[in-house]
């Protein structure tokens, strides 16, 4: 952002408002520049020597236009194409700012448009940080999902409801730069095993969900999502709960996170929750085509029983990713208040891999207790007597 600066500031200097200021900027940069080519420059010379062209060495003092000519010319090789110009017809400087493959492919920053160009130098600089991630093939999996939701990204500006261990950790953890065995490159012959179960490679996905000796660290995030979803319902709702239990009468041994079975209204509820790694968006949508598919059964069995059923599930990704499409499951669960409930549970999922990273590396356990969910307990209300 220094080469922004010094690209914004020089031109701010030159296009200035006030006449006085713009003549003796443009004085002075001619001196500059007149030291370069041997002669008195001309515009078009002006805009070569801010652009960085190949000019005779000169060993002149430093000065806002050699800070802008060498910024532009570092900026260049983030910006391809990034350049002054002098525009004969309009008898003005420009500054050309390119947005490879998208449109406008050209932003061109004149002085009836000088307040935008910081903004624009800003926005080409994460254009191409973006396309260069992009480009990396082990890259955007992650981001492809936790772009689907502003919840999933909720702590970056304000880090509520995270510790400062879990911002340390996410961040790296969604690049997948941890220092894992299966995320070190550039290394040949390393042996990128599992440390513990020798199986498969130590990734990231490996460590977070699929690693059986941490599977009590998964438990404790799925049930703090089951929680949080619990906490969020209304008390009416409350009455007709049941976690984790067989669904009475079914025959069936799968037990749901969640049944409410509404006897007056006859509408029966069963919800799933699931903590897949965020490979690609079809990874939660995946996960919730199978969380649906388990519980058909129950579904046909409460559907013969006279309820309308409601079969969904909350997907969350171990790294903190929101599916929107979690939107039904909290409608039908009577839940209101979202944006804070998404929030806490995007954060408590972080914790808790963030928790279940750092016993995986140090082999001492971040947590002394189970995590098991329950349906609160309304307090009641003094009688008088």
């Amino acid at each position: 952002m220094a080469d922004v600066a010094a690209v914004v500031h020089a031109f701010k200097v030159l296009t200035c408002p006030d006449r006085t200021v713009r003549m003796l900027a443009e004085a002075s940069l001619k001196q500059c520049v007149q030291y370069r080519v041997g002669r008195m420059p001309e515009h078009i010379d002006l805009a070569a020597f801010l652009s960085g062209a190949k000019m005779r060495e000169n060993h002149e003092h430093a000065s806002i236009w050699t800070a802008a000519r060498n910024a532009t010319r570092r900026l260049s090789n983030k910006i391809h194409g990034l350049c002054w110009e002098w525009s004969p017809t309009l008898q003005r400087l420009t500054v050309c700012v390119p947005f490879s493959g998208r449109q406008p492919e050209v932003a061109k920053v004149d002085v009836e448009s000088r307040r935008l160009l910081h903004s624009k130098l800003r926005q080409c600089v994460q254009h191409h940080h973006h396309r260069r991630l992009l480009a990396k093939p082990d890259q955007g999996k992650v981001y492809d999902c936790a772009s689907l939701d502003a919840s999933s990204n909720h702590f970056v500006a304000y880090g509520r409801h995270t510790r400062f261990a879990d911002w340390r950790f996410i961040f790296r953890a969604r690049l997948g730069v941890l220092p894992l065995r299966g995320c070190i490159r550039g290394v040949k012959d390393l042996d990128r095993k599992c440390r513990y179960c020798h199986q498969w490679d130590e990734t990231t996905a490996h460590v977070l969900c699929h690693c059986q000796r941490l599977s009590q660290g998964w438990r404790n995030r799925h049930s703090t999502v089951v929680q949080h979803l619990v906490d969020a319902m209304p008390e009416h709702r409350r009455q007709h709960l049941r976690l984790e239990r067989t669904v009475v009468g079914s025959g069936s041994n799968l037990k749901p996170d969640i049944v409410v079975r509404d006897t007056v209204h006859n509408v029966a509820t069963i919800i799933d929750v699931a903590c897949p790694f965020e490979n690609r968006r079809t990874a939660l949508a995946t996960t919730r085509e199978h969380k649906i598919n388990k519980y058909k059964a129950l579904e046909t069995y409460l559907e013969g029983q006279g309820f309308t059923v409601i079969l969904d599930a909350v997907v969350v990704g171990a790294l903190g990713s929101w599916d929107p499409r979690n939107q039904r499951a909290l409608a039908a669960l009577g839940v209101k208040e979202t944006n804070t409930l998404k929030q806490k549970i995007v954060s408590d999922v972080i914790k808790w891999s963030r928790d279940i990273y750092v016993e995986h590396v140090s082999g001492v356990r971040q947590y002394t207790e189970n995590v098991q969910p329950h349906i609160p307990r309304t307090p009641q209300q003094p009688t008088n007597t």
